[in-house]
């Protein structure tokens, strides 16, 4: 039975398994090349942030611009089209109407690839100039028909047991001849020279942000980062997002380099305009509720600046990884606010349970569609670091977070358990 309505595409898109796809069945599934230039975004954490704001920023340009985010949720509420979701009856959701159908039918590509070949569709029909795609697999890049730019957001261990190294390769996949690239600043040294070497074969510009234009003012209820005279405003809390920003800025610098109309003003009024464009949502201040997709060390690590940065203590925290590979690395920043070192470090050297640090209690629990029984797993890896209590289900663990603690809650560990969480706290 074909596929008729938007919610049945999303039902089917979210059906799809996770893994890699050959870029030969990739191309297969994608639109007729159009006028749309594509800018990839690889990367293991600010993907969505550097990618929402480029779009934003080619907004207030004047170019009709495609948005693609990976992730959980609707795909529909993932692809959007000058920052509006697919409407229903536009050419754009008659064309993810028939990317479906046309998945399904004649390649069935795994999730990754058959998302990003449906947003491709919607972009083509929309009549978009530019459309900014997060890539999980940069490789995939490769069949897109036009790329004029493209970035590498910051590497670092991802829970794939991949080695950082091989994360960047991944990554660094996206460039190809005659693309700008731009990294991000203060990238593991690894990581960057492998982004060097792929630049260097792809004969890509490589641009990375310089650390020293990033400056942080005094601490104050408006303080402002400026990046090379761009001014960041408070959307983007502390280093990691900050660095995102400068990644927007520099790939449409290098549009502009390359001809494109992007003047200061727009650059300007996109980033006045962001809203937090990162993985926190902060649903509410009394009691404090804060919802973060983190998932990664470094991940972690950026949400433990911003809670140290408000001050922010006493917390329960209701965790939920989706596996068990990495959650170590994952538990131990959460406690200290700084990522595993390369090499293994004496724990009798690492700090107590959380001494001092915003998270007071784990209740650990499973994302959705996750094995329970999981959740022993990662407390059992998280007892070094926190007082723990395994909870078999979400509803149950936030009941026990929300009784522990009146000073707060923090739900994070996966974009699916945040999301999850979101709509069972506003039901009351």
């Amino acid at each position: 039975m074909p596929i008729q309505t938007i919610l049945e595409a999303d039902e089917f898109f979210a059906s799809l398994p996770d893994g890699p796809d050959p870029i030969a069945d990739f191309a297969a599934a994608l639109p007729p090349a159009g006028t749309v230039e594509y800018i990839p975004v690889a990367g293991t954490a600010g993907k969505t942030a550097t990618a929402s704001l480029t779009a934003g920023i080619l907004t207030a340009a004047g170019f009709c611009t495609g948005l693609y985010k990976a992730g959980a949720g609707p795909l529909s509420d993932r692809i959007l089209v000058d920052g509006a979701p697919l409407a229903p009856g536009s050419a754009a959701a008659g064309a993810y109407l028939d990317a479906a159908g046309n998945i399904l039918e004649n390649t069935l590509l795994n999730r990754p690839a058959a998302e990003l070949a449906a947003a491709c569709a919607c972009f083509e029909a929309a009549g978009c100039r530019f459309a900014v795609v997060e890539t999980g697999d940069g490789a995939l890049a490769s069949a897109l028909p036009a790329v004029p730019a493209c970035a590498v957001t910051h590497i670092g261990p991802d829970g794939s047991g991949r080695s950082i190294e091989r994360l960047a390769h991944d990554a660094a996949a996206v460039m190809r001849q005659g693309t700008v690239c731009v990294t991000a600043p203060g990238q593991p040294k690894a990581a960057l020279t492998e982004i060097i070497v792929a630049a260097g074969k792809a004969d890509c510009e490589l641009v990375v942000p310089e650390e020293e234009d990033i400056t942080f003012p005094e601490e104050g209820e408006d303080a402002r980062v400026d990046y090379g005279g761009y001014e960041v405003p408070p959307a983007f809390p502390g280093y990691h997002a900050a660095c995102n920003a400068a990644i927007a800025v520099e790939l449409a610098l290098a549009l502009w380099r390359k001809g494109f109309d992007i003047p200061d003003e727009a650059i300007l009024s996109a980033l006045a305009a962001a809203q937090n464009l990162s993985s926190i949502r902060i649903l509410s201040q009394q009691p404090l509720v804060v919802l973060d997709a983190c998932r990664t060390p470094q991940q972690a690590a950026a949400l433990l600046r911003v809670l140290q940065n408000a001050q922010v203590r006493g917390l329960s925290a209701v965790v939920g990884l989706e596996t068990v590979q990495g959650a170590e690395a994952f538990f131990s920043t959460l406690e200290s606010g700084q990522p595993p070192e390369p090499s293994p470090k004496d724990r009798s050297e690492m700090p107590g349970m959380g001494e001092g640090g915003p998270i007071e209690r784990l209740f650990v629990t499973v994302p959705p569609g996750a094995d329970p029984a999981l959740a022993q797993t990662l407390a059992d890896a998280a007892r070094f670091h926190f007082e723990v209590e395994v909870c078999p289900s979400l509803p149950e663990a936030l009941d026990a977070a929300r009784a522990a603690s009146s000073r707060g809650l923090l739900v994070c560990g996966s974009e699916a358990l945040a999301l999850a969480a979101g709509r069972l706290l506003a039901e009351g």
